[in-house]
């Protein structure tokens, strides 16, 4: 099951002033190199410009200019609307395209950089220290949601455990929902789960920043389009599954589902949370405290919660129930072969 929450609302490009102002001061002074960081965010920018009744100016402008592509998208975005490019990254990261730049003599050079995220001001700072006059081209602007049930909903969804994996198109997105559960009182929560059980992706390596200077484990396609990213999260999931054998029987574990023998069975959040706590650790005892402490629960449930816990998993494991052993005093370890 997909779950598809929009966390931000993104501003009409022909509405946003900051992209008018940027585009008209390349109109009027020229840019020699561009990067195009997103296929969306450059998409919106030619559709705005050929609202304001720009489009050919700025066609003028950015086809004396060399220009960068991200991937391959961009690469795509940039010959539906007339363009060609000289560059294409092999990573998708920002940094291999300034580092390609820095490689080139930019004496009296100006660059422009389409920025989806505030992220991307890092690696125009670096530019900047060398002297080189760049142009930020502001292609996406976000606002909050008209009420913020969306954001209150993933938060559960992220801390429940309730999904499995967690993409974010843009940095901007992530920030909005961590400030936001971080103003609940729950944002330590909710970095924990992405840490540990919830898997996180984002579109590209730039959005990507936001969880890695929170050592938070992320990954991204080589190509930022919705279709890769989709089929870079199914290799994700099916990678991180557990598997085991007990009593001649073959488990497989994902996410909250439990299959065996061409069966599968649908665990609660709880009891998957606890499930997958045992399968990290195989034939080994967990204790009530280590439990407690991997899986959310109110802060006065204690020992008692996790028995609880431990009741409910064997209950919907049904026949398998078997599985989970108590070892007395000590805690809890699933059977294995």
């Amino acid at each position: 099951m997909t779950v598809d929450l929009p966390l931000l609302r993104t501003v009409p490009g022909y509405r946003d002033a900051r992209l008018r102002i940027a585009t008209r001061r390349i109109i009027q002074a020229p840019v020699d190199h561009v990067v195009a960081t997103t296929a969306a965010g450059w998409a919106r920018w030619i559709s705005a410009a050929t609202a304001w009744g720009l489009a050919d100016p700025l066609r003028s402008r950015l086809g004396s200019a060399s220009i960068l592509s991200m991937n391959e998208s961009v690469s795509a975005a940039l010959v539906e609307t007339g363009f060609t490019h000289d560059w294409v990254s092999s990573t998708g990261d920002l940094g291999e395209a300034v580092t390609w730049l820095l490689g080139r003599d930019l004496v009296s050079r100006r660059v422009a950089v389409t920025a989806d995220d505030a992220l991307l001001a890092r690696a125009v700072d670096r530019l900047r220290t060398h002297g080189i006059e760049v142009m930020v081209v502001p292609t996406r602007r976000s606002a909050r949601p008209v009420g913020l049930a969306s954001l209150n909903r993933l938060a559960q969804m992220i801390i429940q455990r309730e999904v499995h994996a967690v993409t974010f198109a843009t940095a901007a997105g992530a920030n909005a929902l961590v400030d936001f559960t971080t103003r609940a009182g729950r944002g330590s929560l909710l970095l924990r789960a992405l840490a540990t059980d919830v898997a996180v992706a984002t579109a590209h390596a730039e959005s990507a920043s936001f969880f890695h200077s929170r050592e938070i484990p992320v990954s991204w396609p080589a190509d930022g389009s919705p279709d890769e990213l989709a089929r870079h999260l199914v290799e994700v999931l099916v990678a991180r599954r557990r598997q085991f054998q007990a009593h001649g029987h073959r488990f497989t574990l994902q996410g909250s589902a439990v299959l065996v023998n061409g069966t599968t069975i649908r665990l609660g959040s709880r009891p998957a949370t606890v499930m997958r706590s045992l399968a990290d650790h195989p034939g080994h005892t967990l204790s009530r405290s280590t439990i407690e402490r991997l899986v959310p629960m109110s802060h006065r449930a204690g020992h008692f919660g996790v028995d609880q816990a431990v009741w409910r998993l064997r209950a919907e494991l049904g026949d398998y129930d078997w599985l989970v052993a108590t070892e007395i005093g000590r805690g809890y370890r699933l059977i294995v072969d």
